[in-house]
């Protein structure tokens, strides 16, 4: 699944499996999660705004 996600990169030597980071896919992903994360913290500050607004003009 890792592998297929182009997350890591395996080869067999013998009967050994080796695994490595594949750097290109972990940039990728990177990239996704802090575009995620800003997406979401901005999504949360309005939603706060919006609640203490509320707030304020319920007073």
């Amino acid at each position: 699944m890792l592998q297929a996600a182009g997350l890591i990169v395996a080869r067999t030597e013998g009967t050994r499996h080796l695994y490595a980071i594949e750097t290109r896919g972990l940039e990728a992903l990177r990239k996704w999660l802090d575009g995620f994360w800003d997406e979401a913290l901005v999504s949360f500050k309005a939603a706060a705004e919006r609640e203490a607004a509320k707030e304020r003009q319920s007073r």
